[in-house]
């Protein structure tokens, strides 16, 4: 299910109080694929993500999901369908559990949207499953779970209501690596399953790994939309001048290469840049350390 954005924007006030927060968004994000949105904080990232489920009405232009189309003059009772196919999770979703056992609280979401008790406990099930949550834990209470625990239960609320395209707004905040390994895991799945899915990210690496188009967002407007191989050959200054970092593979790269260094491609992760490095410099045997490859290797 593609969503496409045409003529967005979005104020708050009005007369002399208004407030621009977003302008002439125009985007069509793509079924099976993952979409990056960065920026600095206030670029309008959040903003413009919370119109993709309708939280949020334009106040002009209009927000096309699937063959729902939204706009300023829409009505509360016609936002069902489009909130059922846009799945949100929020940062820190963890927040948002409430019910008395964790089967019960990922059973809300499909129960709301009309989903019999049977129907909405088989959902919650196989969701749970899929966030790689046992079953032991299914009658504890949400509260009793670890942090980790409690992101793969809000997950799984949202997956229980199987939409057709998922928002995460920094879903990997606070998780730690181990976690943060699972849930980009998860990003891929959902992709190879052909969901439409989004991403707000200040985490350059993890944009340079996943991401197909890279939605660069700054004062309310798009700054630039490229896939990452194209985003990331950009300058320095480029990046200075939108406030963002680059990928910790990037930036070595681009240091290396003001040495004299070339590279074939852009590398993706930092084992990708140290294979590289072994073919410029045609070292014969090069001692790769673990951790840039995940394993002691000596070639």
């Amino acid at each position: 299910m593609a969503i496409n954005i045409e003529g967005l924007s979005f104020h708050y006030g009005a007369g002399k109080n208004v407030k621009q927060i977003l302008d002439d968004i125009n985007l069509t994000v793509e079924p099976g694929q993952i979409t990056a949105i960065v920026g600095q904080t206030g670029s309008g990232k959040s903003t413009l993500v919370q119109h993709l489920n309708a939280l949020l009405l334009p106040s002009g232009g209009q927000v096309v999901v699937g063959d729902q189309v939204v706009t300023s003059k829409t009505k509360e009772k016609a936002l069902g369908p489009v909130r059922a196919q846009v799945g949100m999770v929020f940062q820190f979703p963890e927040n948002q559990l409430f019910a008395s056992t964790v089967l019960e609280d990922v059973m809300y979401g499909p129960k709301n949207f009309g989903k019999n008790d049977e129907e909405a406990e088989a959902l919650a099930k196989k969701a749970l499953i899929q966030v790689g949550l046992k079953e032991e834990f299914w009658q504890h209470s949400p509260f009793d779970l670890s942090g980790g625990q409690m992101r793969r239960v809000a997950l799984a609320g949202v997956l229980a209501m199987d939409p057709q395209a998922m928002v995460f707004d920094e879903p990997a905040a606070g998780l730690d690596p181990k976690g943060q390994e699972e849930l980009l895991d998860l990003l891929q799945e959902l992709k190879a399953a052909q969901k439409t899915v989004v991403l707000i990210s200040h985490q350059m690496d993890q944009v340079l790994a996943l991401a197909d188009q890279v939605v660069v967002m700054q004062d309310g407007r798009v700054a630039a939309i490229e896939a990452p191989d194209q985003l990331f050959l950009r300058d320095r200054q480029w990046f200075l001048d939108h406030a963002l970092d680059l990928p910790e593979p990037v930036a070595f790269a681009k240091d290396l290469e003001d040495h004299g260094y070339h590279f074939d491609h852009l590398p993706k992760s930092v084992a990708d840049l140290a294979e590289q490095i072994k073919v410029q410099v045609n070292w014969d045997r090069v001692t790769v350390p673990n951790s840039l490859t995940g394993g002691d290797r000596d070639e």
